[in-house]
Formats: structure tokens, C-alpha cells, sequence
């Protein structure tokens, strides 16, 4: 059965008239009677019948007619959220992005993106974590797009859309606390806070210190930025990092690094898609618009 078939059945058992149906079809009337009767050959038995010159359905077809409507209804759902879907214009995005960034960089991005009036009927919907958990979303379809730090993952593509500043955070009282900057060689003795493995800041630290012939030494681990300022106000531990609200709440000092090391700790922060998975229109329409308007190298 076709789905043409369908719609002139339920039109039909609904005036109960060919000529009438075939009206509101745009069909003709032969073409009509055809699909009905093609549709009873495969049912195998009648759907209407005619007594004293007027069309009944049939209990035959008084069975099927809410199954055939509720199908019928299925499908034009089935339409309008196909519609919806190729619609740039009209639809849900699922944005990921790192902790540090949901605080300046997203309300600026967003704010921009939405002075386009064209883009209002677009939502955009933004889940924050860690680099790998995003990466790992990401990749199994949750997520449309992240803007992280870097990944290695060959099936993603990646774009450069600007470089995080990392400075150093320390308590009040600490010895550097009073210096305009500092370099890197001024940490070799201080236990420092990590993000853990699954953000990739902890990496890049680690290999900024090699690069000037250091390890770093960290002796404390927590979930996200956020929660480093408690830590560091207690003189537990200093800690290198972008800067978050929570620092300015806290009795901490924030110090920029002085040149070369300010650049070499300069943290490349990318936007993010799965190469060959197909991304929606509106999906497409925020990339595009990052890109353009973000992208160091474009």
C-alpha cells in the first residue's frame, strides 16, 4: 500500500463521495476509484459499497480507518520535523564548551550570534565539562559542536578560534603575590593544582615546563577551575589557569606571565565538529558564523 492510497481512503470514508474526494485530492475521479481498488486487492476486501445510489464504508473499513488516520498523522509529523530539521533557521543546537570559557567567551559569542534576527528562532543549548568528556560526547552524537582545547582525535575537525591567556594564582600572603609578572623558572619550587587528566590544560602545563627545562609539581587535583580558588586561599597549593569569576571571591592574587612565557603558555582553544557526520543546518549556520567571526586563521 502506498501512502497516496491512504490518503484517499481516509478522504474518501470522510465525504463518502468520489467526486467530492477527488476534488480535494487534485486527483481525477478514475484515479481515485484506482488507488481504492488497489488498495482492496491488497486488504483483500472491500472498503466501500454502494446502496441506493450513496457510498458506505464497510465494517471492513470502519476497522481500519483510526489506524489508517493515526498513520497518516505519523507522517505529516514526520514531515513537519523533517522541515524543521533542514530549516537553517528554526531548530536546537547542542554547543559544548570548557569550563573556563562559559563565563566570557559563550555570553559574547551567543550575544553575537543572536544579533542576527534570523537566528531567534534557533536554540542553542550548552553543556560544559572537560576537554575528554566533551571530546567523548562529542564523538558519540550528543554534542553538535565543542570549543575546547586541542584534541588529537583524527576524526574531528578543528578550527582556531583565539588563545586563552593562562596566569598564575596565588593566595594573598604568597611571596610572588606583590610582582607584576613572573616566569615559569619562579614556579620550579612550588606544588601547583591540577585539572586532572581529562583536561587537557594539565598537559599543556606540564610541557611549558619541560620546554624551560622544569617539571611541574602538582599535589592536588580538582574537577574544573571553579573550585581551585578555596584551595588557593588557603595556601594549599598555587595554581595556573585562566581566569574564572570564583578567583575574584577569593583571597587570591592573579599575575600575569611575563614574555616569553606568557605566549608559550598561551592555551589554544578550538571549535570542534566530527569530520564526517552530517551536522544540521542550524548546526552548520553556528559553525559558520564562529568561524568567520572567531577564526585566528581563517
Amino acid at each position: 500500500m502506498t501512502i497516496q492510497q491512504l490518503k484517499c481512503f481516509s478522504v474518501m470514508a470522510e465525504v463518502l463521495h468520489y467526486t467530492k474526494a477527488a476534488n480535494q485530492l487534485y486527483v481525477s475521479q478514475p484515479s481515485l476509484s484506482y488507488s481504492i481498488s488497489e488498495l482492496e486487492k491488497e486488504l483483500g476486501f472491500p472498503l466501500f459499497e454502494r446502496r441506493d445510489n450513496k457510498t458506505f464504508l464497510t465494517h471492513f473499513g470502519e476497522s481500519i480507518l483510526p489506524y489508517v488516520r493515526v498513520a497518516l498523522d505519523k507522517l505529516e509529523a514526520i514531515q513537519i520535523k523533517a522541515y524543521e530539521l533542514a530549516d537553517p533557521f528554526t531548530g536546537s543546537i547542542n554547543l559544548g564548551n570548557i569550563y573556563s570559557i562559559s563565563f566570557d567567551f559563550i555570553p559574547q559569542l551567543l550575544e553575537r550570534f543572536y544579533t542576527n534576527k534570523e537566528n531567534g528562532n534557533i536554540t542553542v543549548s550548552c553543556v560544559q565539562g572537560v576537554n575528554r568528556l566533551l571530546i567523548d560526547k562529542l564523538m558519540e552524537g550528543s554534542l553538535d559542536l565543542i570549543i575546547s582545547g586541542e584534541s588529537r582525535e583524527q576524526d574531528l575537525i578543528s578550527t582556531q578560534i583565539f588563545t586563552q591567556e593562562l596566569n598564575l594564582i596565588v593566595p594573598q600572603n604568597h611571596p610572588l603575590a606583590k610582582r607584576e609578572s613572573v616566569f615559569i623558572k619562579d614556579l620550579k619550587d612550588e606544588g601547583l593544582i591540577s585539572l586532572g587528566p581529562n583536561s587537557n590544560i594539565t598537559g599543556h602545563i606540564s610541557a611549558c615546563f619541560r620546554a624551560r627545562g622544569l617539571e611541574p609539581k602538582f599535589v592536588l587535583s580538582v574537577a574544573e577551575c571553579s573550585a581551585m580558588g578555596a584551595f588557593i586561599s588557603s595556601e594549599m597549593a598555587v595554581a595556573i589557569a585562566p581566569v574564572v569569576p570564583s578567583f575574584h571571591s577569593n583571597n587570591v592574587c592573579i599575575i600575569p606571565f611575563a614574555q616569553p612565557d606568557n605566549e608559550l603558555l598561551g592555551r589554544k582553544i578550538y571549535l570542534q565538529w566530527v569530520k564526517e557526520r552530517y551536522l544540521p543546518p542550524t548546526a552548520r549556520r553556528l559553525r559558520d558564523f564562529i568561524v568567520e567571526e572567531f577564526a585566528e586563521n581563517k
